[in-house]
């Protein structure tokens, strides 16, 4: 496709266009059109990405990026799904807040009240405020074109849109009007004939316009004014919008709902307001239910439901660090919702992950075309490798006389024994919880914690809390197994067909043990706890001792915690020692590979071919304390000198041969570094005849003067770019010296 037609097609949602150097090809564009299409159903013309390419396969890299956009999106679903089921309680107290505003008042106030609902959106997700907005404003998420009449009517008000109450006045104001304009028609209004659009009374005149359109009850509309980030507001503002507010009611049902951050014991509004204006509001409160435990109720559910499987499963690093981060860092489910993602993009760097739903990669005939490439070699032999645990390497090439389609029936039941183990462990999860809950409820003690059983759990030890838990079983007394037996019969009867069948045999000694509880209780009791720990023994195995685990597991891999919360002083320094890292270095095998010049050097390495912001920081980190400007600006000088010299004997070298013979080598003149006391010479230059190449006459025309203005006008940009990071401090006992903030920068070699 050629790139107009990518650029002028509104159904792609991205064109990448690569860095291509003048008289260059560009590595990643074989053919005249250097936009690529990135769509996930076009066609990949340049190289794939991989942190493995000696046992990765040419289009590995969009193979795995289609499984980890289907797994990610189930998981994310159910993420959805769980955060919705949480938001309800909150979403529909709100509205039955705002409902039974004005209704429920007080009698005998002498005044009526500002009805005001606060909220605390602490740990809740971003879409807690759709919710409430579409329960607002009776919206069906189903209704065609998103049809809002009949509901109350909802205006959202930023901090930033309030820097004075004027501005405030007129964003509430405007925004019910330009919101549901079209409710009462598209008819302009004059400027001249009209009220201001901070004027209260417009908005009262437009409400009772509306009220005739929608031909509805007065008592049951309310105008909801909802009001972000509460905490940003400035207090004498909302005091006056508050007041203002207060005026009007109720002929406009006003109803604030504050949005805060901050938890409301103690609350800020009683803290910042003072008691004039909160006498003027009818406060109401309302707490998202943000605990660690619904951390764990959300990894439970997603990850160790039975009604539920994953593609992906999780594993102990990545709940360790979930949990550690929550109680450190952050309580919101959005963090919670970034970590898995981070842990899902980690988990298909692995060649392997093209396998996770189809080892046919589509279907049988894709498969064995693209594994029967050479260029696939080196992923078969890797493949071959991790099936038979070869260690051996004249055993490695056995796999040239194996079948594509063995290797591949291999790694079907190598799926099919994942996916079975991990079933069965979830089942055993369950049962521990169950008899965990039921210990706690009599009374016992126990002392581990969810994350711990699910860590517990996958990695196979967790010997000693399944032993207490039968240990407490085995001394239970009748009235207690009489109320454990239900609970655990219940529970296999609950569990889907295919894993009832699988656990039939636990089953079937959990209903003789039930048939049995009027027989001698301690006989009943032991039987009951040889069985469960035997039980737990057979099927709580770690998930990394099933073949080809690291598939459908992330297992004990470190979490990239550097993604989700870089160091952000280490990433600057490294950026300014070595740019050549985030540039022109070429990553192959996972080395970094620079280029050399004719002589050896390392070209990239060295400080003459450093931009201008790293050869001012290598300056930086030699000098003292205090740097003085002018002797800065001359070791820049210096340097940027040798740049030049640099690069004009590479012009030189590239220069090609006139007549047979090669050029006649020129030494490049050196202009005068500007000084403090003078201009430089002058008159005693004369320019140089004797070569006639277009090149040379262009590098002739650069004059001193313009040199030295191009060498401070860099050298000035290099130290407002040193000084917007925040490595420059100036004073005022020195107006030619500077101080330095960083002192412990490690200097590069």
């Amino acid at each position: 496709m050629a790139s107009s037609g990518i650029l002028e097609d509104i159904n792609r949602t991205t064109a990448y266009i690569p860095h291509q150097e003048e008289g260059k090809k560009h590595r990643l564009a074989p053919d005249t059109s250097i936009v690529r299409d990135c769509t996930p159903d076009a066609q990949s013309d340049h190289d794939s990405y991989t942190l493995f390419p000696d046992r990765d396969f040419p289009n590995g890299y969009e193979l795995r990026l289609e499984a980890y956009s289907a797994a990610w999106l189930k998981c994310l679903t159910r993420i959805q799904e769980l955060t919705r089921a949480l938001h309800a309680p909150v979403v529909d107290e709100v509205s039955e807040l705002v409902n039974k505003s004005y209704i429920d008042i007080l009698p005998g106030l002498p005044y009526a009240e500002l009805p005001v609902i606060s909220v605390s959106t602490n740990g809740a997700s971003s879409s807690f405020l759709d919710e409430i907005t579409s329960k607002l404003e009776g919206r069906d998420d189903d209704a065609l074109f998103g049809d809002v009449n009949g509901g109350h009517l909802v205006t959202h008000i930023l901090p930033s849109d309030c820097p004075n109450v004027p501005s405030a006045m007129k964003t509430l104001v405007t925004g019910f009007i330009t919101k549901y304009e079209r409710e009462l028609g598209s008819g302009k209004r004059k400027a001249g004939n009209s009220l201001s659009t901070m004027d209260i009374s417009l908005l009262q005149a437009w409400f009772d316009a509306l009220l005739r359109v929608r031909d509805g009850n007065e008592n049951e509309i309310r105008l909801v004014i909802v009001l972000h980030d509460f905490e940003q507001f400035e207090p004498p503002i909302v005091q006056d919008l508050f007041e203002i507010c207060s005026l009007a009611i109720p002929r406009l049902p006003f109803v604030f709902v504050l949005l805060l951050a901050s938890s409301l014991s103690p609350s800020y509004i009683h803290m910042s307001y003072p008691r004039r204006i909160l006498s003027l509001l009818q406060i109401r409160t309302c707490v998202f239910p943000w605990s660690i435990d619904v951390l764990h109720e959300i990894l439970l559910k997603t990850f160790f439901d039975v009604d539920f499987e994953p593609e992906v499963m999780i594993g102990p690093a990545q709940i360790d660090f979930l949990v550690d981060f929550f109680e450190r860092h952050s309580v919101s489910l959005d963090s919670l919702v970034s970590i898995l993602q981070l842990a899902y993009m980690k988990h298909f760097e692995e060649p392997l992950t093209v396998f996770l739903q189809n080892e046919q990669l589509g279907s049988s005939d894709t498969g064995n075309s693209v594994l029967g490439e050479p260029a696939s070699f080196g992923f078969l032999e890797a493949l071959f490798t991790r099936l038979h645990n070869t260690q051996d390497t004249g055993d490695q090439k056995e796999w040239l006389n194996t079948s594509i389609d063995s290797l591949l029936s291999t790694v079907r039941t190598a799926r099919e024994t994942f996916q079975s183990r991990v079933r069965l462990l979830r089942v055993a999860l369950q049962m521990i919880l169950l008899i965990r809950t039921f210990m706690i409820s009599e009374g016992y003690k126990v002392e581990a914690t969810l994350p711990e059983l699910m860590c517990g759990v996958m990695r196979g030890r967790i010997q000693n809390v399944t032993k207490y838990l039968c240990t407490m079983v085995k001394k239970l007394r009748k009235e207690q197994i009489d109320r454990l037996l239900p609970e655990l019969r219940n529970f296999f009867a609950s569990l889907p067909d295919n894993v009832r069948e699988a656990e039939k045999a636990i089953s079937s000694r959990i209903d003789t043990a039930f048939s049995a509880r009027d027989d001698e209780v301690h006989v009943v009791a032991g039987l009951l706890s040889e069985w469960l720990l035997a039980y737990f023994e057979e099927r709580i195995i770690s998930l990394e001792d099933t073949p080809l685990w690291d598939i459908w597991y992330t297992g004990s891999t470190p979490f990239p915690a550097d993604l989700l919360n870089p160091s952000i002083r280490a990433s600057i320094l490294a950026g300014l020692l070595h740019p050549q890292e985030f540039s022109t270095s070429v990553a192959t095998n996972g080395r970094s590979i620079h280029n050399t010049g004719d002589d050896g050097e390392d070209e990239d390495d060295s400080l003459v071919h450093m931009p201008d912001t790293t050869i001012l920081f290598q300056r930086y980190l030699e000098s003292g304390k205090m740097i003085n400007v002018y002797d800065w600006f001359e070791s820049f000088a210096v340097v940027l000198e040798e740049q030049r010299r640099h690069r004009q004997r590479t012009q030189f070298r590239n220069l090609p041969e006139r007549n047979g013979r090669p050029p006649t080598p020129r030494t490049p003149r050196t202009p005068q570094t500007p000084s403090r006391h003078g201009r430089g010479r002058k008159g005693s230059q004369r320019k140089e005849q004797d070569s006639d190449d277009p090149s040379e006459q262009q590098a002739e025309e650069d004059t001193e003067e313009n040199w030295r203005l191009k060498v401070q006008a860099r050298f000035i940009r290099a130290l407002h770019e040193l000084d917007y990071v925040g490595f420059i401090r100036h004073t005022g006992r020195r107006a030619d010296h500077v101080m330095r903030t960083a002192f412990d920068a490690p200097i590069s070699e």
